[in-house]
């Protein structure tokens, strides 16, 4: 009997003893071995290829919420790896028909231990678009064994990575619902530097959406920039007006529906060009592979 009570003893205080180190290691991945506000960048083998800005006399841009590839199947499910890749080939088939110079994404995923796939990475090998950037909104686990995701941009034209500010409302690291960041980085169109903004804004509270839309206004103080993604706003809600109203951007105001993706009840995704570009076209593509339909904007840019 004592040898069975020192067995038990022994056995809960290893039990303790790991339960502390994955709670110390949690703390430690989502505090201090996160990336935080600091974005990440980088090239895939085509870069070499094209190293000079952009001179084009027209860009075409596309946004698109990838929903994570659907890679979280809920509670602590994920998608296999073959699956996830699946999805993603059928996302880089719509970027490869439309051929636009940048892509805004929403809803990505750097890294997930229980499905490695690092979706920034296949896309821009996927799509030949040899430069991207990545702004994490949320790293959550062990640092072995994390799902780390956020926004991303990929582009056909050389980037820099400027910030990737906290938006009001963000909450502590260990919740990952609508916590949401920006990602900005920087692109040289035409001789002339345009802050390039990756959006998600909050999807439950709209009068916080407004407020975070206030401090992206804040953040541009007028600087030229191109903002695309889910704003999670329709057109006639005020963080959308906000936007119109300041005379900042060109855009698709109005136009096709893109959430759900089965059956569309809601205008949430935009892209915002600088005012003194010329809108030309703007289009939603069909598409599953979401549960956001990709859109596309073309504009001519003007000196």
């Amino acid at each position: 009997m004592r040898r069975i009570l020192k067995y038990g003893l022994w056995m809960g205080l290893l039990i303790f003893v790991i339960c502390v180190a994955g709670i110390g290691l949690f703390v430690v991945n989502g505090v201090w071995l996160a990336h935080n506000e600091i974005p990440l960048s980088g090239q895939t083998s085509q870069a070499a290829a094209n190293q000079t800005p952009f001179e084009g006399a027209t860009i075409t841009i596309m946004s698109y919420n990838i929903a994570k590839g659907f890679i979280h199947q809920g509670g602590i499910s994920f998608a296999a790896q073959e699956v996830v890749l699946k999805r993603l080939h059928q996302i880089a088939d719509l970027i490869n028909a439309e051929q636009p110079d940048l892509v805004f994404l929403s809803e990505t995923i750097f890294e997930c231990g229980p499905s490695s796939v690092n979706q920034i990475t296949t896309l821009a090998e996927a799509t030949d678009m040899p430069f991207w950037a990545f702004g994490e909104n949320y790293n959550f686990g062990l640092p072995f064994y994390r799902i780390v995701g956020g926004n991303a941009i990929l582009s056909r034209w050389p980037l820099e990575t400027v910030a990737n500010p906290s938006l009001v409302g963000r909450k502590p690291f260990y919740v990952t619902q609508n916590n949401r960041r920006i990602l900005w980085c920087k692109m040289t169109i035409k001789g002339e530097d345009i802050l390039l903004g990756s959006v998600h804004n909050d999807s439950y509270n709209l009068q916080n959406n407004l407020v975070q839309v206030q401090q992206i206004l804040g953040y541009l103080k007028g600087r030229p920039a191109i903002l695309a993604g889910d704003f999670n706003a329709q057109p006639h809600e005020a963080p959308m007006q906000l936007f119109r109203e300041t005379g900042q951007f060109v855009w698709a105001f109005n136009g096709p529906l893109t959430f759900p993706s089965s059956k569309p009840q809601q205008k949430i995704d935009f892209i915002l060009a600088p005012a003194a570009w010329e809108f030309l076209d703007h289009r939603v593509l069909q598409s599953t592979a979401s549960d956001h339909l990709p859109i596309i904007s073309t504009f001519r840019v003007t000196e």
